[in-house]
C-alpha cells in the first residue's frame, strides 16, 4: 500500500487526503507541533521539553504541559560556538539533537554536517546546569567537540546523537548515518566527552544490508525489563510525502550490543523488526525518540510528513510531530499505540469485542472486519474464527489453501484497539468502530 501511494505521488502536484478508511487518529497532531525534524521530547516536572532539528540556528526549544498545545521558545544558544565556526564555516544548522539529565543539569547533544550527504561532521553537547522551565532559554553553555568525522578519511558519520544513561550511571554514545552505519561508544559522565578518546571501544551495532547506501539512521535507545532496544529509521527521509522512513527495532542484553530482531538476525547483518511504517495522511513516520512520561506510559515522538500539508515548492507533506504511546507484546517486542494528540479517542470502556473493527496489517488498505458472537470472524466473502482469553484476541483468517493465517494481538484503551503481529511478523492494528 505505501509503495503504491509513493509512486502515486510522482506526479501529484495538490495535497495528498488519506483515504476515507484512514486508520484512526494517525493524522493526528498537537498545536505547536508543525515545521519539527528529528524532535527529542523528555520531561522534567510536569514540564515537556522539546528540540528538533533547527533548519536554521541553534535548535528551537518547545516546551508543553499537556502535550497537545506546544509553545514555541526560539534557540537555546544565541550564537553558533566558535568552535563550530571554525570547523564548519558553513554551519548553518544543528541536526537532530539529543537530551539528557545529569544530576539537575540538562545535556543537549547535536551534531552539524559540512554538506547534506556528506559525512564531514561534528557531534557537540551544550549545557543547562539550572534549567527553569520558565525561563527555558536562560543558562546554557556550550561544552565543545565531542566526536567528529572527516570525509575522505572516516568511514562512518559522526551525526544523529543519541546518549542511553544507565541506572549505574555508565553513559554510551550512539551515532551514525548511512556510511558503514551505527556505532556505539562510552561516554565520561563527568565530562561528557568520550571515555576512550582513542576510540578504541567503537562497536558496530546496526546496518542495513539491503538498501542502496545503507539508508538508516536516527539511534534511540531505551532500557527494560533487562533488554536494551535500539531503534533505528531505515529509508530516506526529507522528501515530504516521497520519503520511506520507517521505524524499526532490535534488542541485546547488553548496551553494546549484539542487537537482534525478532527472527534472531543480528541489526549488523541488517536485521530489523518493523514497529511503524506510514499510513496516509500520516508519511514516512522516522526519526523516533522515546522516554518514559511520569505517569508510567513509554512514549516514542517522531516526525511524519503530513500529506494534508505543503511544505515548500512543489513538495507536499509538512514535517510535524507526533507523540504515540508505545504497548508491549507477551514475549516484549514494541507495538504502536494511539498517539497521544488523538482527542477523538472514545472514553470509557468498550461494549466487547463483538462488533465492527477497523483492521489494518501491515499499515496497508484499511478492512472493516466484524467479530460475530460464537467466535466467527467475517470480511466481506471470507470467514475466520476469532478468540479471547483476557486481555489476548487471536483472529484466524482462511488460507485458499486450506487452514488459517494467524493473528495474535492484545486489546487496549478500555478494549477500543487491538495491536500485535501476525504469524509473518507485521504489525496489525484494529480499531472497534463505535
Amino acid at each position: 500500500m505505501l509503495a503504491l501511494m509513493t509512486a502515486l505521488l510522482l506526479s501529484q502536484s495538490g495535497p495528498l487526503l488519506g483515504p476515507a478508511e484512514a486508520f484512526p487518529g494517525d493524522g493526528a497532531h498537537a498545536e505547536g507541533a508543525q515545521g519539527v525534524h528529528d524532535p527529542t521530547v523528555f520531561q522534567v516536572g510536569d514540564t515537556f521539553y522539546a528540540f528538533c532539528t533547527s533548519g536554521n540556528g541553534f535548535s528551537v526549544l518547545r516546551t508543553s504541559r499537556d502535550l497537545l498545545r506546544w509553545k514555541v521558545w526560539g534557540p537555546v544558544l544565541p550564537e553558533t560556538p566558535e568552535w563550530l565556526r571554525k570547523r564548519i564555516p558553513q554551519h548553518r544548522s544543528l541536526w537532530a539533537p539529543d537530551c539528557i539529565r545529569v544530576g539537575r543539569a540538562l545535556r543537549m547533544y547535536y551534531c552539524a554536517s559540512e554538506r547534506f550527504g556528506g559525512n564531514g561532521s561534528v557531534i557537540g553537547f551544550a549545557e543547562n546546569p539550572d534549567p527553569n522551565p520558565e525561563k527555558p532559554l536562560q543558562g546554557w553553555v556550550d561544552r565543545g567537540m565531542v566526536l567528529e568525522s572527516v570525509q575522505g578519511v572516516d568511514t562512518f558519520n559522526a551525526i544523529d546523537p543519541e546518549v542511553l544513561v544507565l541506572p549505574n550511571g555508565r553513559q554510551f554514545l550512539f551515532f551514525g548515518s548511512y556510511f558503514a552505519g551505527l556505532y556505539v561508544q562510552e561516554l565520561d559522565p563527568k565530562t561528557g566527552k568520550l571515555k576512550h578518546p582513542d576510540h578504541s571501544d567503537r562497536t558496530l551495532v546496526a546496518r542495513n544490508t539491503m538498501d542502496r547506501g545503507n539508508a538508516l539512521e536516527a539511534a534511540a535507545v531505551i532500557q527494560r525489563d533487562g533488554w536494551t532496544y535500539l531503534f533505528v529509521s531505515y529509508g530516506l527521509a526529507a522528501q515530504g510525502v516521497r520519503s520511506t522512513y520507517r521505524i524499526v527495532v532490535g534488542r541485546s542484553k547488553s548496551p553494546t550490543g549484539p542487537f537482534v530482531d525478532s527472527n534472531g538476525v543480528p541489526m549488523v547483518d541488517g536485521g530489523h523488526t518493523v514497529v511503524l511504517r506510514g499510513s496516509p495522511p500520516m508519511f514516512a513516520p522516522g526519526h523516533c525518540d522515546l522516554l518514559r512520561a511520569s505517569d508510567g506510559r513509554w512514549l516514542m515522538p517522531y516526525h511524519f510528513y503530513d500529506g494534508r500539508e505543503h511544505w515548500h515548492g512543489d513538495v507536499w507533506g509538512l514535517p510535524t510531530l507526533q507523540i504515540r504511546e508505545l504497548l508491549w507484546s507477551e514475549d516484549g517486542w514494541p507495538l504502536p499505540g494511539l498517539p497521544v494528540e488523538w482527542v477523538g479517542r472514545p472514553k470509557g470502556g468498550a461494549p466487547g469485542v463483538e462488533g465492527v473493527w477497523l483492521h489494518q496489517a501491515d499499515f496497508g488498505r484499511v478492512l472493516r472486519v466484524r467479530l460475530e458472537p460464537g467466535g466467527v470472524l467475517r470480511e466481506g466473502d471470507r470467514t475466520g474464527r476469532w478468540t479471547r482469553s483476557g486481555d489476548r484476541l487471536t483472529l484466524e483468517w482462511p488460507k485458499p489453501e486450506g487452514g488459517y493465517w494467524t493473528d495474535t494481538v492484545r486489546l487496549a484503551y478500555d478494549g477500543w484497539y487491538y495491536v500485535g503481529r501476525n504469524d509473518a511478523g507485521m504489525v496489525i492494528r484494529g480499531f472497534r468502530e463505535p
